[in-house]
């Protein structure tokens, strides 16, 4: 059996092994079949010999724990029965601590006779004195007792394992509100292809036996899509995860799935499709609608230019996407009278008073019949004055969501187990395309959506 030291550098070794692959895999350097080479190696032959050395570990562990007790015990008797040759009070029978008086167990008589034997059993009967006894030592010894604790990884510490659970994050089309816009496919390759076929017939009176309008010419098309991961990492301490409460274990999965919500959100509108999906507001061919006056009044018209577009050039949108900022904006516009341009079941008359609105009853999140559907995702941060934002008029059932792997967190004591710590992994691969019918989308923006 390999010894404690030897194991350990053999860990460290592979370790460096790991981390200087994965280094050379993220730096981006390698062609496919290098990284696929490095991939294999990590999996096949170091993460292998890492798990039976770990294991080897803690049997090294555990002797040297053997070792030291058995080195403590023989001390810890030595002192003892050189203490009982000088000190005839302090007795080491087998019945000491037994036979004492009611009040004290180990007074007998009027005279100390405390034991390391009586102490044992004391314990184990749950007496708090006998165990700080035995875990300070007894008064008069020169060595002082030691007690295996799990604070001290070398005393015990490595033999605490904490329970934590593998999850798979099922809530997140309950934040990001595009799940429930877009449609959604389920991939099991990296990237996928769309083939469009665009066919634009003629078709017109004619007289009897004449020529009839005839089409000719079509236009094929591919639209590609890739899949992208995106990762998170978390590393707890393994007392901390035994004895939080509440578990903290579960705040770290929450919150790193929020984490990986949020960005896959912010892809979907603004990604720059390099290293992550291509958003909407980055698509080329999707239509726009500019905005420079600042009022209320006109952000409202132009709202209404892009749902005519869409309209015209595709069909019905099925939802209109602002940033919570600019749907605020909107609900608090008066006119010069002091009434809300938007009112509850708002009928495009501004005199409309058959629902009044109040501040118990809100407006319904619509504009002329379309649901308004409000991100905070939607940038802020647009223009030449880095503060405007946008408003998304679309079908966004024609946008395509990729789903490769779900949002999945893993768990792992190993990577840091000489601190002993535990690491928490997020993880999905996702993908996304606004591409295929970009005239589906129309986007207003503009200086009259700065600030607001």
């Amino acid at each position: 059996m390999k010894d404690l030291e030897t194991v350990t550098a053999e860990i460290n070794d592979l370790n460096t092994q790991a981390e200087a692959a994965l280094e050379q895999i993220k730096s981006g350097s390698l062609d496919g079949e290098a990284v696929a080479t490095l991939k294999t190696k990590i999996e096949d032959e170091i993460a292998p010999q890492l798990q039976v050395l770990t294991a080897e570990r803690e049997v090294a562990l555990r002797d040297e724990e053997v070792k030291s007790m058995q080195g403590q015990l023989e001390t810890l008797q030595g002192a003892i029965e050189k203490l009982g040759k000088s000190q005839g009070e302090f007795t080491l029978g087998d019945d000491a601590g037994e036979t004492g008086g009611a009040e004290d167990p180990y007074f007998s008589e009027g005279k100390a006779v405390r034991s390391i034997f009586a102490d044992i059993r004391m314990a184990n009967k749950n007496n708090a004195e006998a165990r700080e006894r035995l875990t300070k030592g007894f008064e008069g010894l020169n060595e002082e007792g030691k007690a295996m604790t799990e604070g001290t990884a070398a005393q015990g510490g490595y033999l605490v394992r904490p329970q934590v659970e593998r999850q798979i994050i099922e809530a997140k089309e309950l934040d990001n509100v595009f799940r429930g816009l877009c449609s959604k496919l389920n991939v099991n390759t990296n990237s996928i292809q769309l083939d469009q076929l665009t066919l634009s017939t003629t078709a017109g009176w004619v007289a009897e036996l004449a020529q009839k309008p005839e089409t000719t010419a079509m236009t094929l098309a591919t639209v590609s899509a890739n899949v992208f991961t995106a990762a998170g990492l978390a590393t707890v301490s393994n007392q901390l995860l035994a004895d939080s409460d509440p578990a903290v274990d579960g705040l770290v999965t929450a919150d790193l799935a929020k984490r990986l919500t949020a960005l896959e959100e912010t892809a979907f509108i603004s990604g720059t499709g390099t290293g992550q999906p291509l958003g909407i507001l980055n698509t080329p061919g999707i239509g726009a609608t500019s905005l420079t006056l600042t009022t209320v009044d006109a952000l409202l018209l132009a709202i209404l230019d892009a749902i005519a577009s869409v309209e015209t050039n595709h069909g019905s949108p099925n939802a209109i996407v602002m940033h919570p900022r600019t749907w605020t904006r909107i609900l608090k516009a008066q006119t010069a009278g002091g009434v809300f341009l938007i009112e509850p079941g708002f009928s495009g008359n501004a005199n409309d008073f058959s629902q009044p609105r109040t501040g118990f009853r809100g407006p319904t999140k619509t504009l002329w019949g379309y649901p308004v559907v409000l991100s905070n995702r939607v940038p802020t941060n647009l223009g030449g004055g880095t503060n405007e934002s946008r408003v998304i008029v679309g079908d966004f059932s024609e946008c395509l969501i990729l789903d490769r792997q779900g949002l999945t967190v893993d768990e792992s004591p190993h990577v840091y187990f000489t601190t002993n710590q535990t690491v928490f992994r997020a993880e999905m691969r996702v993908g996304f395309t606004a591409a295929r019918t970009p005239a589906a989308i129309n986007v207003v923006g503009g200086a009259g959506l700065a600030n607001g």
